[in-house]
């Protein structure tokens, strides 16, 4: 009698240890399977800051090129330069506090901290960039009216701008939609598991 009760408890145990490993290997799939669905929007968002700082490498020798080409003061140049250069060191610091190229590592909390982090750097960003663009744009604008030699080429700027500023304007309000639904996207998935 004794035999078959420790019989059965070695296959209890052999049961267990085998329902356990099962069970292990579907946590790791379930981790995997969350991980994978999770990567699409975090890629969005670690490849939305790599763009940005991107556009701020290709900025400098484009408007050097431009202010030398054209009768543009270098002095606009360079101040652009700054601008752009100032952009990518912040974004490149932010990118690396946050941990953005290893987003998805890390518990709950830590990544919900790192998107976060990243959505109010995000909207700081827009409104801090808005002095310098709207100096830019008058600027430009202000020493092209100041070359037009009549009437019809006058207002021809002024459509201009007024055009440029609404594209720019929706483009910007639907990167940052983009933006916001992506990071909301990932804490959603963040806050299901």
């Amino acid at each position: 009698m004794e035999m078959n009760i420790e019989k059965e408890l070695q296959t209890l145990k052999s049961e267990y240890a085998t329902f356990k490993e099962g069970l292990e290997k579907q946590e790791t799939l379930n981790e995997k399977f969350f991980k994978s669905m999770r990567k699409q929007p975090a890629l969005a968002v670690t490849k939305e800051i790599k763009n940005r700082m991107l556009g701020d490498v290709l900025t400098v020798p484009m408007i050097m090129i431009i202010c030398i080409n054209t009768d543009w003061p270098i002095l606009f140049g360079i101040l652009i330069s700054l601008w752009a250069l100032t952009d990518l060191s912040i974004s490149l610091w932010i990118s690396r506090k946050l941990g953005m190229d290893n987003l998805l590592d890390g518990d709950v909390r830590t990544v919900t901290r790192k998107i976060a982090g990243y959505r109010k750097f995000y909207i700081g960003s827009l409104l801090v960039g808005l002095v310098p663009l709207a100096a830019m744009l008058a600027y430009m604008f202000m020493h092209l009216y100041a070359r037009a030699d009549n009437p019809v080429t006058s207002q021809l700027i002024i459509v201009s701008l007024i055009v440029t500023i609404a594209v720019g304007g929706v483009i910007t309000l639907f990167q940052y939609r983009k933006h916001t639904e992506r990071c909301k996207e990932l804490l959603k998935q963040f806050e299901e598991q």
